[in-house]
């Protein structure tokens, strides 16, 4: 066997040694490829070595192919892309595992006539009088065809022997004539006789509330599992192999603690500490509860850590109202009983911070706090950030603080600025990572929030971000990879596809750096990996 040979990559000046750490022969080599392996040169190879959960060897073709014995299994990628396995930094993973094996999804859709062809094809998979629901991941804009709400008529004519219920966000919702006559009497006054019901955050959930009275929830821990399996292969079909569950209020973990410890769990779930402080005394079981519980109880693939994204609920803020000072000072307090036993009892922070107020004050709290409990080293986190100024993200890099970008491809832009102004952040030297923030305020393909950074756009086709405001596609996959790693304190095993991590990759259909940047968006995985296993492989790549 001759030793393993040093690469150059055509595309970057940089050098690229692979480096054996393990003495087994490799299980699996995937080679002919364009592995994009986002290091700290952002090197690529052309094969990968994997032993069990582990990768052994990462160069080119002939080097790691001299490593495997009769019982390797090879496969030729023929010149496809491979990336790190994606992590998502910010989703609601369990609400989505909720819905995900009777919605129909519309994420991405840019045709309205597509729309309705999906209403009416799952109505005839259902038969007459089941209900069709779309819960979120949309916006009225992005129809290329045609923008705008859903009409009675037309949702009418797309299933007019099934209830249809749509859900855009938390205040707007639209039905067909079905649905109309069976919620119509439960919404009161919310229901004018219109297609579309109009309300705000705090009332949309009466509206939310009574359309899933007619979901076809699971009932038992079986069919619980069932549905977070189907969550799950939704998720690595998007190529992504880890997911951090932001939630509190969305049920319980039992399935997917269950699905964990039969060895069935196909990607790495993690999730916040659950509580729910609303109230002076609440904050106070809340910073009690912090001092009680370990601060990490999880191991690579599955487990609680961290809190947030809402460490106090009322506390929550909205990129649309731009008061310098919305929130009291009685608000701020019981916010920082809560940090203040984050800080003590080494608990990570991720927070929503969409105003720039909002992100100083937490800052100011942090500094308070950390005279008697440093944080630098807990990697807290300002997540969304869309008015955030560029002192302060210079101020949460003093600090220590990091930042989470969001998905905005189905919200609209706001005017005249970059919100959240990425390029700015990306210059500032801050460590920032990319998630969704899915599921029903945003879809949740990886690929929708990497475009969406790197061509300045948002569906269907409008432009968000002038040309020097976006980010290059190499600083998008960092983030979505290497930077999100970081955040989950897992940096020497995920992220990076190097010599001693966990193989974690996806294997693409389109040359991730050389395809035009607005292709980005409709990009497949044809293979996904985690831990070294295949858990999803098109079956028409």
């Amino acid at each position: 066997m001759r030793p393993l040979v040093c690469i150059r990559s055509l595309l970057v000046s940089v050098v690229l040694c692979p480096i054996v750490v393990l003495a087994q022969v490799p299980d699996r080599i995937l080679y002919n490829g364009k592995i994009l392996t986002v290091d700290e040169e952002f090197s690529i190879a052309s094969a990968i070595a994997i032993s069990g959960e582990r990768i052994v060897a990462v160069g080119d073709n002939a080097a790691v192919r001299d490593l495997a014995d009769a019982q390797t299994q090879q496969i030729d990628l023929a010149g496809k892309t491979v990336i790190p396995g994606l992590i998502d930094n910010h989703i609601h993973y369990l609400r989505g595992t909720n819905f995900a094996a009777y919605e129909t999804r519309i994420h991405g859709v840019t045709s309205r006539a597509e729309v309705m062809t999906r209403i009416t094809t799952r109505a005839e998979e259902l038969g007459s009088a089941e209900w069709v629901f779309i819960i979120g991941g949309w916006n009225e804009q992005q129809f290329a065809d045609k923008s705008g709400g859903f009409t009675r008529e037309e949702l009418d004519a797309a299933a007019p022997d099934n209830p249809v219920f749509i859900q855009k966000n938390y205040t707007i919702f639209y039905m067909n004539s079905m649905a109309e006559e069976i919620l119509g009497p439960q919404l009161g006054d919310f229901y004018t006789g219109d297609s579309v019901v109009r309300t705000n955050y705090r009332d949309g959930r009466i509206v939310m509330y009574a359309a899933l009275e007619h979901f076809p929830f699971a009932q038992t821990l079986e069919e619980r599992m069932v549905e977070v399996k189907a969550f799950n292969a939704y998720l690595t079909s998007m190529g992504v192999t880890a997911a951090y569950d932001v939630g509190y209020l969305d049920g319980s973990y039992d399935p997917v603690t269950a699905l964990y410890e039969k060895g069935e769990l196909d990607l790495r779930v993690f999730y916040a500490q659950r509580y729910w402080a609303d109230s002076p005394r609440t904050a106070i079981a809340a910073a009690e509860l912090l001092d009680r519980e370990e601060a990490f109880q999880r191991d690579d693939r599955y487990g609680m850590y961290g809190i947030g994204e809402h460490v106090y609920g009322l506390l929550h803020d909205m990129a649309g109202e731009r008061s310098s000072e919305p929130f009291s000072q009685n608000i701020y307090d019981d916010f920082h009983t809560i940090a203040r036993s984050a800080a003590k009892n080494g608990w990570q922070v991720n927070e929503h911070t969409m105003r720039d107020s909002t992100a100083s004050k937490m800052m100011t709290i942090s500094e308070e706090i950390s005279e008697q409990y440093p944080m630098r080293d807990l990697r807290w986190t300002l997540g969304h950030v869309d008015l955030i100024s560029k002192e302060s993200v210079e101020r949460a890099k003093r600090l220590g603080w990091h930042i989470t970008i969001a998905n905005h491809t189905i919200k609209p832009r706001i005017e005249g600025i970059a919100s959240p102004p990425i390029r700015m952040i990306q210059d500032s030297g801050i460590l920032w990572g990319m998630g969704s923030d899915g599921t029903i305020v945003a879809t949740y393909n990886p690929f929708h929030t990497i475009w969406e950074y790197t061509a300045g756009k948002i569906f269907p086709d409008i432009v968000k971000y002038e040309s020097n405001e976006v980010i290059t596609r190499e600083e998008a996959l960092i983030a979505h990879t290497r930077s999100n790693a970081y955040l989950m304190f897992m940096e020497n095993d995920l992220g990076t596809l190097e010599a001693g991590k966990y193989a974690d990759l996806v294997v693409l259909d389109s040359d991730y750096l050389e395809i035009p940047v607005d292709d980005v968006r409709d990009i497949r995985p044809v293979m996904t990996m985690v831990s070294g296993e295949i858990v999803y492989r098109n079956a028409n790549p």
